[in-house]
């Protein structure tokens, strides 16, 4: 969505308006915009709180592409796609090593890094400009507290 995350219950459940992709979209913004706004208010407490994006990884997710994607395309080319996406996925084994790392790794906890993003393998990387918003993390705490 053009705002990064929409702000209101009303808009959020607006079935005249939803988009499965830029719901998903959305859904992981906010994980980082939780993540980075947890990360400020637990600052004083000693607590580490960083986000992660696992990267594409090999699960049983991809079974409902083939059916998706066949209503646009050929279902041969949709099959192809499917192997191909899966073969450039990381094993489930390789993706969990950017959530091990934030979580335990030593180096983030003598550098004391916080509110970050970590793209595979643990790569700390700039997100989007919305997920820097620090007025859209703020209102969105804010509004799931309401």
């Amino acid at each position: 969505y053009p705002e990064g995350v929409r702000l209101n219950i009303h808009d959020l459940n607006d079935k005249s308006t939803y988009n499965r992709m830029a719901a998903y979209g959305q859904s992981k913004l906010a994980n980082i915009l939780f993540a980075r706004e947890l990360a400020q208010r637990v600052a004083d407490k000693n607590i580490l709180c960083n986000a992660v994006h696992p990267g594409g990884v090999a699960t049983n997710l991809a079974q409902h592409l083939v059916p998706f994607i066949s209503q646009h395309v050929s279902p041969s080319f949709a099959a192809w796609l499917k192997d191909t996406l899966d073969g450039a996925s990381w094993h489930p084994r390789d993706a969990s090593l950017t959530q091990l790392y934030t979580a335990v790794g030593l180096s983030l906890k003598a550098r004391k890094i916080t509110g970050a993003y970590f793209h595979p393998i643990a790569r700390q990387t700039q997100p989007s400009y919305h997920a820097q918003n620090a007025t859209l993390q703020r209102k969105l705490w804010d509004m799931t507290e309401a």
